[in-house]
């Protein structure tokens, strides 16, 4: 295990970084969507965040992964070999290993064997801040924890973390004591979050009673999400408070944002989801089912891509099918194509669809992407030609202040509006509609 020492001489504090030596091995089938070496490349990169330092990597083409130890003897052997001789101290997998597997592979290799679900749910716990986002995640490393816990370390499956590797003479009484205690934990979380997703659902429906449109921002983790609704906000005029956190690392944040935007008198929800990744682990989606709603309720989604990344098509069909997943196939989107600067190739199609090149760096494409919003959010505003008595000031006002006017004219029976305004504010101008009159 390598320790880094990072001294601070004006606080006479020492910093300890420990970086654990790590193992990655991986496995294609001929059922495989996922590109190897693209997968074992973001697997190293999930690994750097919780301090692995990744030594070497095992691959294997198998036509289904062995059901005792997931890989063939021959590759096990060959890791046993470079375990002893590379001094390793954890052995990552990059799928989601059985306990029974877990437990086989541990027994062999005699170190700290974990998967990539593992790994996922240890940076999620590691970057949650919200109370919302802290339940989920505990909820789904305990449903993760709950079938392997036989095989955990001791002490890590009493608390509910740890990675996954063989132990003998843990105790049956202690195992069923833990495991009590994992099922008694999960029906607490799972109570917790349902009165969250009421206090949650609530929201929503306030929202949709205003009939503000909701716009959600989704991408693959890292792809500049956060980075975008940044941009939107600074471009719209809003203050520097409302900004959301922004990094250039896998997972930034795990919480959603919402944030009112108004852009040419048109009022809209801007939202800003998590990351996703590919293979995220099931129960990970499923805890985080209320987290996403905001996705599934909105009424334009856009889509940031990471135009820069050779992965750019993979990382794409991996958020479309945890869309797909949330039923949102059928919700308008919009590709943005992200860190356009970045980008070498000027061809580049998303799915087939439609999509703006972009630039939070350079503000390319901002309003190309601004008219792009206001087309699609337009469909939630009512056109209307009305004569509005003078006597209406206050009625006036808010158009004037919320309303696309397309003319106005100063009549003798009051003024002459040509408007799109939203939805919420018919009621408001409806008696006055030249439309209705007629019909």
């Amino acid at each position: 295990m390598k320790i880094i020492k990072l001294f601070y001489f004006f606080f006479g504090t020492i910093l300890l970084v420990i970086l654990v030596r790590a193992l990655l091995i991986g496995v294609t089938t001929k059922y495989d969507r996922y590109n190897i070496d693209y997968s074992l490349k973001e697997l190293k990169s999930l690994a750097e965040v919780l301090n692995y330092e990744v030594i070497d990597s095992i691959t294997q083409n198998l036509e289904k992964p062995v059901a005792a130890t997931y890989i063939g003897s021959g590759k096990l052997a060959e890791a046993e070999i470079l375990v002893h001789a590379l001094d390793i101290d954890t052995v990552i997998f990059n799928d989601e290993l059985s306990p029974a597997q877990l437990r086989n592979v541990a027994e062999i290799l005699k170190v700290e064997v974990i998967d990539r679900s593992y790994l996922i749910l240890q940076i999620f716990d590691l970057r949650a801040s919200s109370s919302e986002a802290k339940l989920e995640i505990k909820l789904a490393r305990d449903l993760y924890m709950l079938p392997r816990i036989a095989y955990m370390k001791g002490e890590q499956s009493r608390i509910g973390g740890g990675a996954g590797t063989a132990t003998r003479g843990a105790g049956e009484t202690q195992r069923e004591m833990d495991r009590r205690h994992l099922i008694t934990e999960i029906t607490r979380l799972r109570r917790e979050i349902e009165d969250s997703k009421r206090v949650k659902e609530n929201q929503l429906a306030r929202v949709k009673r205003n009939d503000l449109p909701i716009v959600a921002l989704v991408g693959y983790t890292n792809a500049g999400k956060s980075t975008t609704m940044n941009t939107i906000l600074e471009a719209t005029g809003a203050n520097s408070d409302k900004q959301v956190f922004a990094k250039d690392q896998l997972f930034a944040t795990l919480s959603t944002f919402n944030r009112k935007v108004t852009y040419n008198k048109t009022e809209f929800m801007l939202v800003d989801t998590i990351g996703f990744v590919s293979k995220l682990p099931h129960n990970l989606v499923n805890s985080f089912y209320q987290t996403l709603q905001e996705v599934k309720n909105a009424d334009l989604i856009i889509h940031v891509v990471d135009s820069s990344s050779e992965y750019l098509s993979e990382q794409s069909r991996v958020v479309n099918e945890v869309l797909f997943s949330l039923e949102c196939e059928k919700i308008p989107t919009i590709y943005l194509l992200n860190k356009w600067d970045k980008t070498i190739s000027e061809n580049i199609t998303v799915m087939g669809k439609k999509s703006i090149n972009f630039s939070n760096k350079t503000k390319l494409g901002l309003n190309e992407l601004f008219d792009a919003i206001l087309e699609e959010v337009s469909k939630s505003s009512v056109h209307a030609r009305i004569i509005l008595p003078y006597s209406k000031g206050d009625i006036s006002a808010i158009i004037e202040k919320n309303a696309i006017i397309n003319n106005r004219e100063y009549q003798e029976a009051g003024i002459y509006y040509d408007i799109d305004i939203p939805s919420r504010f018919y009621y408001l101008i409806k008696e006055y509609d030249l439309d209705m009159m007629v019909s």
